[in-house]
This record gives structure tokens, C-alpha cells and sequence, in this order.
């Protein structure tokens, strides 16, 4: 038995191709506009995941791109800077040695002390510089103004302390590999504190850290760090009073400065003493920036070594995206021309099937 196709059938059989040649043709067209083989998931399920993830790692490398340019333009500042504070340390321990020499004249260490403090002054405002409204040696407390010097010559840092892991700032370079980028500037600077005579209300506790006391609004007493921070400890573990502290080049150099006074007014043994200290204490100062920026220079090579890997990897997938992404224009335009003239076939096969009747057989 045969079986009869019906003319609605053969109809539809028509529409069908018909509509087929029709998203073909459209397909195509879209290729060709876009400059694109897959423009949604249905074109080519396989091809437009791996686009996505592609393009995904792509996106992450340039962002990590952009962190290390900006970590390695901060280094490259942070350096700058220690190279400057390396030159003024050395120029006060050439004042520091000049000092030292017993047959300079009152005149002459007068005039040494005043490049001193003046170096002191240069040294601070160094500290203090900005990198991108953030300042690069308050630690992560990057919005105030790391050093001051007080009325009383203290000069004090107001950053985050070295010996607090949270000073650290990091960035990430590649997916899960981050570099600190931050050092502070107690490590780098140090600080001066003058010795507190018992009875101002300053203590010390066992570790060796200034506490103050004050009275809150009750008028009960209260004893704080000098960061804020409440002090909880035994009350009869404070002892009253603080002694000097001199910490790093600024340590040094406001020791230098006080010991000069100190022989300018009569009390030459003591002061020579405390200005010969002062040699180890630079000495001291330049091994510790020195260390530092030997720290900084290494991260600066591996950021370097990170920006050629990313470049490197940005061509590879730039290269494997373009593969599985981008049209062949030579192809596609024949492809589409017979898409267009198979279309183009098709309604008119349609046009002509669909207007016969019984009467073209008669």
C-alpha cells in the first residue's frame, strides 16, 4: 500500500524548509554584522562556555593587571622615598661625627644643631607624603597624618605600629597570590619621646608602653594608651612616670640635637657622651631602611615577573578566544550568499507550490 501525501502536508513540509533557510540566512546575517560565530548559548552550547569562561579570565587579568601597575608605581614611589630618607640620614651622621669633634667652637655647634632640626623638620614632611590621597607610611591608617611634632620636641608617629600585623596592606596580582605592598613609618623613621618626670599623669606598664591618666565625666580616674586604646591591666603594675624614647633616625637625630644643647649649656661630658650614641644609632637607622627597601625592591622584581606572565597569558586566551569567537569574514560572506540565494530559492518554490490546484492538472 502507498501512502498518499496529503497538500497540507506537503504544505507544511514547505513552510518548514522555508523557515529553515529563513534562520539560516538570519543566523548568518547576525555573524556577519557581529564579527561574532556564537551570539547566544543556543547557537553553540560547547563554544559559548568556554567564550564565557574565556572572557571571565580575561576580565580577572586585567584587573590584576591594574593592581600591579598601581603596586608597582606606589613601590617605585615608596623607594624614592627611603632613598631620600637614606640621603638625609647619612647627612646627619656627618654632623653627628663633626659634632663629636671636641675643638668645634660653641658657634659652630649652634650652627649644627640648627641644620639638625631642620633636617629633623625635612624628614618629618617626608614621612608624611602622599601617594594617591593615601599616606604612604601611616600603615593602614591611611588618611591621617602619620607624624607631628609637638610643642614639648616629641616627635610622634600616629600610624599603625609595625609590631600590629593590621598595618599591612596587600594587593592581588593573580588569583589568590596577594603582596604587601605598605611598610610604616616607625619601621622606617622611628619616633622621639621625651622623657615624662613622675607625677604628669604619665605611667609605663611592664611592657614598656606609655599609659596615660585622665578622668572621665564621673571624675573617676582612667588609664589609656596613647593609641586609645583602654589599658586593663593591674593599676599597681604602672610605674609612674616615662623614660626616653628615641627609636630610628628621628630618634637619633632628636638625640643629637638635645646632646649639642646639652654641651651648649655647660654640661659637655654628658652631652659628648650622648652624642657618640648616636653614631650606632644611625648606623643602626640605615641598616634598617636599607633593609627595607631590599624587601621592596624583591616585590618589585616579582611584580615585574607578573606583569610579563600576565601579558603573556593575555595573548594565549586573547588568541584562543578569537578562535572560537570570531567569524572567518571570507567564509562567512559565501556562506551567507548561499544562505541567501537558498532562501531565496525557497520562497519560490513556496510561492509557486502553494498556488497550484486541481485545475493546473485539468
Amino acid at each position: 500500500m502507498v501512502d498518499r501525501i496529503s497538500t497540507s502536508g506537503r504544505y507544511a513540509q514547505l513552510v518548514a524548509d522555508m523557515q529553515q533557510s529563513m534562520l539560516n540566512y538570519y543566523k548568518l546575517t547576525n555573524q556577519l554584522s557581529s564579527g561574532h560565530k556564537v551570539n547566544s548559548i543556543t547557537d553553540d552550547p560547547i563554544a559559548a562556555v568556554n567564550i564565557l569562561n574565556t572572557s571571565r579570565q580575561l576580565g580577572q587579568m586585567d584587573t590584576f593587571s591594574t593592581n600591579v601597575e598601581m603596586a608597582k608605581s606606589e613601590l617605585s614611589t615608596l623607594d624614592d622615598l627611603m632613598s631620600l630618607a637614606t640621603s638625609y640620614l647619612s647627612s646627619a651622621w656627618d654632623s653627628a661625627v663633626q659634632a663629636n669633634n671636641q675643638t668645634y667652637s660653641d658657634t659652630s655647634l649652634e650652627a649644627l644643631k640648627i641644620e639638625i632640626d631642620e633636617t629633623i623638620k625635612t624628614m618629618v614632611d617626608l614621612a608624611n607624603t602622599e601617594y594617591n590621597d593615601n599616606y604612604i607610611f601611616g600603615g593602614a591608617n591611611t588618611k591621617t597624618v602619620p607624624y607631628t611634632i609637638e610643642e614639648n620636641g616629641d616627635i610622634v608617629y600616629h600610624g599603625t605600629p609595625y609590631d600590629n600585623p593590621d598595618y599591612i596592606r596587600q594587593t592581588e596580582v593573580a588569583d589568590g597570590v596577594f603582596e604587601v605592598i605598605n611598610t610604616t613609618g616607625d619601621r622606617v623613621f622611628g619616633y622621639y619621646k621625651a622623657a615624662v618626670e613622675p607625677g604628669n599623669g604619665v605611667y609605663t606598664d611592664v611592657n614598656g608602653n606609655r599609659v596615660i591618666k585622665s578622668t572621665d565625666d564621673t571624675g573617676a580616674d582612667i588609664y589609656t594608651y596613647e593609641n586609645g586604646l583602654e589599658y586593663t591591666g593591674d593599676i599597681g603594675d604602672l610605674t609612674d612616670g616615662a623614660p626616653e624614647e628615641a627609636v630610628g633616625v628621628m630618634g637619633a637625630m632628636k638625640v643629637l640635637s638635645n646632646s649639642i644643647q646639652m654641651v651648649l649649656d655647660g654640661d659637655r661630658e654628658e652631652g659628648y657622651e650622648m652624642m657618640n650614641s648616636t653614631l650606632d644609632m644611625f648606623s643602626n637607622s640605615l641598616t634598617q631602611i636599607t633593609e627595607e627597601q631590599t624587601k621592596f625592591g624583591g616585590v618589585y622584581n616579582r611584580l615585574e615577573m607578573t606583569t610579563s606572565t600576565l601579558e603573556t597569558n593575555n595573548e594565549n586566551l586573547t588568541a584562543y578566544l578569537s578562535e572560537i569567537r570570531d567569524v572567518d569574514l571570507t567564509e562567512a560572506i559565501t556562506d551567507w550568499y548561499m544562505a541567501q540565494y537558498a532562501y531565496q530559492a525557497s520562497l519560490q518554490v513556496s510561492s509557486a507550490s502553494m498556488g497550484m490546484s486541481l485545475l493546473n492538472y485539468l
